[in-house]
């Protein structure tokens, strides 16, 4: 077990009331063959998101998992959490990405906080998640692309999904 760094986010657990479960899959190509915290800085873009919870702030995907779930907690900050898992196939987990990246599980307070009930933007119950993350520049430069079709030119490299358990 790492020393717990000031300023380091990695999982927990908390007792709760209302809990709601998300799942997030993030594409990270070498995440689960080449697992390196801080790739060479020509290979950062190439890696996408890379957010493997180490316990040092100073490695680059230790950043980018923070500014990552900060961003999430701009609405809701997850209170049950689990370190993201690198998987060599993301198709085994969802239809909506491929190729190897992360599983990453997280909870919070609120069972509809990011349902989105408007006929705006993404509909249904992660349409809030899938609209407010997208755009977000990590700290190596990547952007997270959480629709199809971007007018970015980044392919979507994000999906979400609620879930009944974490």
């Amino acid at each position: 077990m790492p020393t717990k760094i000031h300023g380091a986010a990695s999982s927990m657990q908390n007792l709760t009331a209302d809990l709601q479960y998300y799942v997030c899959y993030a594409s990270s190509p070498g995440a689960f063959t080449d697992p390196n915290p801080n790739p060479p800085i020509n290979q950062e873009a190439a890696r996408l998101i890379n957010i493997q919870v180490t316990g040092d702030i100073l490695d680059q995907s230790q950043k980018n998992f923070e500014i990552f779930l900060m961003s999430i907690g701009l609405r809701a900050m997850p209170v049950i959490l689990s370190n993201p898992i690198a998987v060599i196939e993301l198709a085994d987990y969802t239809n909506e990405l491929s190729g190897e990246g992360f599983v990453w599980k997280f909870a919070v307070e609120r069972g509809v906080q990011f349902y989105n009930f408007t006929p705006y933007g993404t509909p249904g119950p992660v349409g809030l998640l899938i609209d407010e993350t997208d755009g977000i520049i990590l700290a190596s430069g990547v952007r997270v692309t959480t629709l199809n079709g971007s007018p970015s030119g980044w392919a979507k490299n994000v999906a979400y999904e609620r879930a009944d358990t974490i």
